[in-house]
């Protein structure tokens, strides 16, 4: 398997658990409205678990986790959760150099351990 293919499957793999968590829970606490989705767009790279629903009248609309694949890095752009994404990208095997904190300014970005770009 060459690396952009190992990249999507481990992605889709890592935000796959986390949607099956995410369910689990909302049945055990009986809310299951608004929901959490997942869309996967391997043609453009891009991963994406969001929420979308309704909380009375008002319209829900929320980006839980947005992942993609750039240059043949994983960008990590949104991670509203408290799973902690590039932890698991890392135990994956995935290379702090091959990760970079999209949700960081990139003026910020080289006072990390992870790519820039």
């Amino acid at each position: 398997m060459d690396k952009l293919e190992y990249y999507r499957d481990t992605i889709k793999k890592i935000l796959t658990e986390y949607y099956k968590m995410a369910v689990q829970g909302a049945i055990a606490l009986d809310e299951l409205d608004p929901d959490d989705r997942l869309a996967f767009d391997e043609e453009r790279d891009q991963y994406l678990w969001f929420r979308s629903g309704w909380n009375g009248k008002e319209r829900l609309r929320y980006m839980t986790m947005y992942l993609r694949i750039k240059d043949g890095k994983i960008w990590v752009e949104e991670d509203m959760t408290n799973l902690c994404v590039v932890d698991d990208l890392l135990a994956a095997g995935i290379s702090k150099g091959d990760i970079v904190l999209g949700f960081h300014h990139p003026s910020k970005r080289p006072l990390t351990e992870f790519a820039t770009v």
